[in-house]
């Protein structure tokens, strides 16, 4: 059950018609809570059951009010999750392409993580990884590193760089 769609011993939301007002009010609590994209916003429109024909009045509103901006939230999305989550460009760039963000949004943003701070995050990821691996082979231990940083959406090239010169 998602954010502001259950009460407690209630139902989930469903749309009433000519409760538009009250649908935008809900909206802007939803969007202020928390940065949303606009797929955020029409996933919660389509489990309220809202007709689609009231969609663009509603996107319009929220984009007007700035309670949803794309580029916006594109920025903060990567700042957390690089900064907090340690993820790498490739995985940054999966998770907001399958929230329908356009790429070049995407690539203009990825290009602001600057490339020391992107290699001192893997070589820091990759040293605490590193050391809660015991008694493996240099091989071994190899596979598990680079199998962790594809996993965490860094890039080959960079892997097989921070492997051979650390390993």
């Amino acid at each position: 059950m998602g954010y502001l769609t259950m009460k407690k011993n209630s139902q989930p939301y469903q749309y009433q018609e000519g409760h538009e007002k009250e649908i935008l009010a809900k909206l802007e609590r939803f969007c202020a809570y928390q940065e949303r994209c606009e797929k955020d916003v029409l996933n919660k429109l389509v489990s309220w059951k809202v007709p689609e024909s009231i969609f663009p009045s509603i996107f319009e509103s929220l984009k007007k009010n700035k309670f949803i901006d794309q580029q916006r939230f594109v920025h903060i999305f990567t700042e957390g999750k690089f900064k907090l989550k340690g993820w790498g460009k490739q995985k940054i760039k999966q998770h907001l392409l399958s929230k329908n963000i356009d790429t070049s949004i995407i690539e203009d943003t990825l290009t602001e993580i600057e490339d020391e701070s992107y290699t001192q995050k893997l070589d820091k990821l990759l040293r605490q990884k590193r050391q809660s691996l015991k008694g493996e082979t240099n091989y071994m231990l190899r596979g598990k590193l680079f199998n962790y940083a594809i996993r965490k959406g860094y890039e080959p090239e960079l892997i097989y760089t921070w492997l051979d010169e650390n390993i």
